[in-house]
């Protein structure tokens, strides 16, 4: 028996759907898929000011096109109304639009990186009942269980639901299928160097992993880091990607140790919270330390900063936590070392 699981965002309404039971995603792609949501790029110093374009000139280009023919400001205004995708293909229909625009696409799609960074985070299971403490369910005035859903919510328990079921009976919007940043075909990639599989979900292909390997955003060497906003404690992605937990392992944010786990799996089994531990492997606690606190991840020049200007004192459990999922592996017979 397993009961299934759903990562949420539920104070943005956002889900990454059902992933099944945690004995059979633990070693597939699906954790990884929420290290995007929290690696945030390093910032570019050189860049320009993208709203207003790369030049503040407000004469209108010399062309035969009469949009052409309209005042930057005047194009930068109708592009705000486009989405990212949208704005892109628009930038690549001549020469002078994609000179104007290319800082503007730039700045929008580092703006859709790390979306989930500093929000509250919980894997929850379907038989969850209560929420994790602190965590006070908001109920919108206006809200009513969905007919479509072929349940009957008495209006007086609304304000017992558990953030699984508000999250639930709101539609919440399944980011796999948004469009806030560039997808294929707009953002291609090379062929997969790896089995194809490894680069898919059930869903549809994932742009996601080849925009982590671009330098320019998340360059190698940067000492990559996990942080729990909430509890100010963090974990070094070469350290609990190594093989001994003293570092050596890979230093991106979406490393994966030989054993098979990343930042992402990490993430999952500290914020899972269920009131029944069925779970489908062994020694997952489904009342996850870190459910519903904020994370993110950085390069370590960000981190050292922010330790300069809390108040608060930093922990590094990286080597905690690497030993942690090292058992956790060990006792469900995942060894891939």
């Amino acid at each position: 028996m397993g009961q299934y699981w759903e990562m949420v965002a539920y104070e943005r309404r956002e889900t990454m759907g059902c992933w099944g039971k945690a004995g059979e995603f633990m070693q597939t792609a699906s954790p990884a898929l929420v290290i995007h949501r929290l690696a945030v790029p390093v910032q570019d110093e050189h860049a320009r000011d993208a709203r207003r374009g790369p030049a503040p000139c407000n004469q209108s280009p010399q062309e035969h096109s009469r949009l052409l023919q309209l005042s930057v400001d005047v194009i930068l205004l109708i592009t705000d109304e486009l989405d990212l995708n949208s704005l892109y293909s628009f930038s690549h229909c001549c020469w002078t639009l994609h000179s104007l625009l290319r800082t503007v696409v730039n700045s929008r799609f580092r703006r859709s990186l790390a979306p989930w960074a500093n929000t509250p985070l919980i894997c929850a299971g379907d038989y969850m009942e209560t929420n994790p403490p602190g965590v006070t369910t908001r109920v919108p005035k206006d809200f009513a269980p969905d007919p479509d859903m072929n349940e009957d919510i008495p209006p007086e328990r609304y304000s017992d639901l558990t953030v699984y079921d508000v999250v639930r009976h709101m539609h919440p919007t399944d980011v796999l299928y948004g469009s806030a940043c560039l997808s294929l075909p707009t953002y291609p990639r090379p062929k997969p160097r790896r089995p194809y599989y490894q680069f898919t979900n059930m869903y549809h292909e994932e742009p996601w992993e080849r925009i982590l390997e671009i330098r320019k955003y998340f360059p190698p060497g940067r000492r990559w880091v996990l942080r729990n906003l909430t509890t100010k404690e963090y974990v070094y992605a070469h350290v609990f990607t190594s093989l001994d937990g003293k570092g050596g392992g890979q230093d991106r944010p979406d490393a994966t140790s030989l054993w098979g786990y990343s930042l992402g799996t990490l993430v999952f089994v500290n914020t899972c919270w269920s009131d029944d531990d069925s779970a489908a492997m062994f020694g997952l606690n489904v009342r996850g330390r870190w459910a519903a606190h904020c994370f993110d991840i950085v390069e370590e020049a960000k981190l050292l900063k922010d330790m300069k200007d809390s108040d608060g004192v930093w922990v590094d459990v990286s080597f905690r936590e690497y030993q942690a999922m090292v058992q956790l592996f060990k006792q469900n017979r995942w060894d891939r070392a």
